[in-house]
């Protein structure tokens, strides 16, 4: 949890005036990441609308799907949007009033006027929408283990045998005798 990324209630971003800027140096409980997540988030309330910018970029460690090696992905987003502030979506109607009809098109999200805005959560979530559906190391990948290298059963003539090996090596010792 970053200790500076405290929610705010909206009615007290509204008597600002101004955008309230968060700087953002911390890690983030809900996204395990190998660097502190880094940059700033701000915050305007404008009657209608809370617009919302930020620059914000940590490194996170995953999984490969394929190979299930470890990898780092660097995450690096400038999200910038507009929150409705009201009980339910806005009507075209009300868009028009506010002026913001242009920018607000498309799904919106919605928050009480008389709630708070957690800096933290929208860093988080706008984070987490960077990270892919499918985790994928890269073009070196190896592909799934196991599949690359089939057993081969040493040649007893130059090498020592895996004790593992050895019942099937007399097998095959048996076999190749006439």
């Amino acid at each position: 949890m970053i200790e500076a990324l405290e929610p705010v209630p909206l009615q007290e971003l509204r008597a600002l005036g101004t955008a309230k800027v968060w700087e953002v140096e911390g890690e983030l409980d809900e996204l395990p990441s190998l660097t502190p997540v880094r940059g700033h988030v701000s915050a305007e309330h404008r009657g209608n609308v809370l617009a919302v910018e930020g620059r914000l970029n940590t490194i996170v460690t995953l999984c490969c799907d394929r190979c299930l090696n470890q990898f780092n992905q660097k995450l690096s987003c400038t999200p910038s949007e507009l929150i409705w502030l009201g009980d339910e979506q806005p009507t075209a109607d009300e868009l028009e009033l506010s002026g913001e009809a242009a920018e607000m098109e498309g799904l919106v999200d919605v928050l009480d006027p008389r709630g708070q805005f957690d800096p933290q959560q929208w860093a988080f979530e706008q984070l987490n929408l960077l990270l892919p559906v499918v985790n994928h190391c890269g073009d070196h990948c190896p592909g799934p283990p196991g599949l690359q290298q089939q057993p081969v059963i040493p040649d007893t003539k130059t090498k020592a045998v895996d004790p593992r090996w050895q019942a099937l090596q007399q097998l095959q010792q048996q076999i190749d005798q006439p």
